[in-house]
């Protein structure tokens, strides 16, 4: 007989609305975008189906002779003959449990298993059935005033661990798949964004523009969602360099500064070229000798 897990309406919550929240993110950044992601969409999907896989498939069945225990891709078999206690308890630990209300199987040599079958009740009368021997202490659930608290404490940091884990994924793709923006003014090029930084346009030795850049071979300090390469770079042939590309929307404009090069480009391949005339006439006048 299979027993599905309980599940707790505010363990789902803390779930579900921050991976919720990152979805959302991903498909908004796409279509405001105009194009299809698949960096990000490779790390949502494969998560948000792992945890819909906890979720959903974690429960226990009773055969003749054996209680499975399945969470997802874990999985656990105990003979009922070694069962020797079950108890009732609300121990916060990890285990293949999605409800506080559980219970704690003990069997073989001090060995212990925690899950929250739905019908606590029909589990037990069936394992009594099969297991005459097992012994039942339902008072154990009950909690003293410092277990509660612990229990209360270690819920809320796990809590607040998994929002602001999320949301750090949530945000980190957010500002990575925003593009950086250019200002040239007070003979200075600031780029906004990530990884963002100014250039004095004295420090400026060279200039150009190209319809390609080289292989890009390794990330060394920097993100990359798909196209979208921000920070430092090893190119091919050339080194290190910092980029704040996207690489599926020619040109480029190479800014060689004394601290090495920068590639950039924008959004609009039209937007790339007023850049460049207007970054490289301004160097040109902060250059020439007055």
């Amino acid at each position: 007989m299979y027993f599905s897990s309980k599940r707790d309406t505010w363990i789902g919550l803390l779930i579900w609305i921050p991976i919720l929240y990152v979805v959302i993110l991903t498909g908004r950044i796409s279509l405001d975008q105009g194009q299809f992601d698949p960096i990000s969409t490779l790390i949502v999907i494969p998560t948000v189906a792992f945890i819909a896989w906890i979720w959903f498939g974690t429960g226990y069945r009773v055969t003749d002779d054996e209680l499975k225990i399945k969470c997802g891709p874990i999985r656990q078999t105990i003979p009922l003959k070694e069962i020797t206690k079950i108890e009732s308890t609300r121990n916060p630990i990890s285990s293949p449990a999605l409800s506080l209300d559980r219970l704690e199987i003990k069997y073989g040599e001090s060995k212990i298993a925690i899950i929250s079958p739905q019908d606590k009740e029909g589990f037990i009368n069936l394992i009594m059935g099969k297991c005459p021997t097992t012994t039942v202490n339902g008072n154990s659930g009950k909690l003293d005033g410092a277990s509660k608290k612990r229990t209360t404490i270690i819920i809320g940091v796990g809590a607040i661990i998994t929002v602001l884990t999320l949301s750090g994924v949530g945000t980190l793709i957010y500002f990575g798949s925003k593009p950086a923006e250019y200002t040239i003014q007070d003979g200075t090029l600031k780029i906004s964004g990530e990884y963002g930084e100014e250039i004095k346009l004295s420090d400026i030795v060279g200039i150009s523009i190209k319809d390609q850049i080289p292989e890009i071979q390794l990330k060394t300090n920097g993100s990359g969602l798909g196209s979208k390469l921000k920070g430092y770079f090893k190119v091919k042939g050339i080194g290190q360099a910092k980029l704040f590309v996207d690489t599926q929307k020619p040109p480029f404009i190479f800014i060689n500064v004394k601290s090495g090069l920068r590639i950039v480009n924008t959004e609009e391949p039209s937007e790339t070229d007023q850049l460049y005339n207007k970054l490289l006439e301004d160097w040109k006048q902060n250059t020439t000798p007055k």
